[in-house]
């Protein structure tokens, strides 16, 4: 490896459009910060001029493709040859070389995709596994998720193959996105814990809680349109609630979501107190949505990431200066009763989720917001900044 006094080189690989993935940006702003000449694999443009060198995966074989094309590579060919045509023989073949040859210090791999390429000798030679090899798991990825559609049966054992070497013993370090979705993969695998990195953006200077009206409570729910995140509970307790409550959903692009929570508001009792607005830009979330006064983080936990879930919103939420609503997980819960930037409503439901709402009045929000001013300062990504460069640097995990 390169002598660390006369610079570190780092490869970040993401399955991803890396200019509009927040987590793996906020990799790349840690590791350039920390010194390191970073490059990057992925989707989509140069994300960053930070970026050294962007390589872009190439486009699958035309072979592969359509229902003919996944038949065969499904039916046909052994998991190793099947990653090659799908996934590493995609990628250009400067940046195989470079790995080759022992060119990074460091490899960060996001997520489960490229991890068998960590076996390849191809390109993972004696060289390349000098380096530091981190994996960050982010959610966590049910060995059962691929069996429900023909579709995931068809592709499960390939995803079940690949999955496995999430506890491959080249990896050095590994992080996750909270302690109990790192439990689960250690428990699973039989490897050391990750190193929780909460997906925290960067503290906003200079912003201050927008004062409460008694007579209109905005409240927000913005990102990725889901209705396993809350749309049915929360229309369900705009029906009932005071006038005073306004709802907005600020929505990633996702047209059949959208058309279908535009349908439903259309018909809805309430409509004149909901609306539908465009995303904000990535980095200027805060701003944004400084102007609304509670954040709707309402997941029913139907299922293992939504049960300890720790979204980007509820941190965003907190740089924006806004109260959160979360339901009653082990996640976010302690996190509010900790901090007291919100409420925890009782149980999964709409009704409760109505009553909790109801039950508020404005200097209760006035009081969440002024806390979530002071969750901004101390977690942030700064603070998860420090926590994955510890763990890059901590050694073999």
């Amino acid at each position: 490896m390169s002598d660390i006094a006369n610079g570190r080189t780092a490869l970040v690989l993401s399955y991803s459009d890396l200019a509009t993935d927040p987590r793996v940006r906020r990799e790349i702003d840690w590791l350039t910060s920390d010194g390191w000449t970073v490059d990057t694999l992925g989707l989509g443009a140069h994300p960053t001029e930070a970026v050294r060198d962007h390589f872009v995966l190439a486009d699958p074989p035309r072979w592969t493709r359509g229902r003919i094309g996944a038949l065969a590579t499904h039916f046909l060919l052994p998991p190793r040859l099947r990653l090659r045509a799908q996934l590493t023989d995609r990628v250009p073949r400067e940046l195989r070389r470079r790995i080759r040859e022992g060119g990074y210090d460091l490899v960060a791999f996001n997520e489960y995709e490229f991890t068998p390429w960590v076996a390849d000798r191809r390109d993972f030679t004696p060289a390349a596994l000098r380096a530091r090899l981190h994996l960050d798991l982010h959610e966590y990825r049910s060995p059962d998720v691929r069996r429900r559609t023909l579709g995931g049966r068809l592709t499960g054992g390939h995803y079940r193959w690949v999955r496995r070497h999430i506890g491959h013993p080249a990896f050095t370090s590994r992080t996750a996105v909270n302690a109990p979705i790192g439990k689960l993969y250690a428990d699973e695998f039989g490897v050391p814990e990750p190193t929780p990195v909460r997906n925290a953006p960067p503290y906003v200077t200079g912003l201050e809680p927008t004062p409460v009206e008694g007579e209109r409570i905005r409240m927000l729910f913005h990102g990725m349109p889901s209705w396993a995140r809350g749309f049915h509970e929360i229309l369900e307790a705009m029906r009932t609630l005071p006038e005073q409550f306004t709802m907005t959903f600020m929505l990633m692009p996702n047209p059949a979501a959208l058309a279908k929570l535009e349908q439903e508001i259309a018909a809805h009792p309430a409509r004149d107190r909901m609306r539908i607005v465009p995303p904000a830009p990535m980095r200027a979330i805060a701003e944004h949505i400084n102007e609304y006064d509670l954040e709707i983080i309402f997941y029913r936990p139907l299922e293992t990431n939504l049960m300890y879930a720790l979204p980007n919103k509820f941190f965003e939420a907190a740089q924006g200066r806004l109260g959160v609503v979360v339901g009653e997980t082990p996640t976010m819960a302690p996190l509010v009763r900790e901090h007291g930037h919100g409420v925890v409503v009782p149980a999964f439901d709409a009704a409760s989720l109505r009553d909790t709402l109801a039950a508020l009045t404005a200097e209760d929000i006035t009081r969440f917001k002024a806390a979530a001013a002071r969750v901004a300062e101390i977690v942030n990504a700064d603070s998860e900044g420090r926590a994955f460069l510890a763990a890059v640097h901590g050694g073999r995990a």
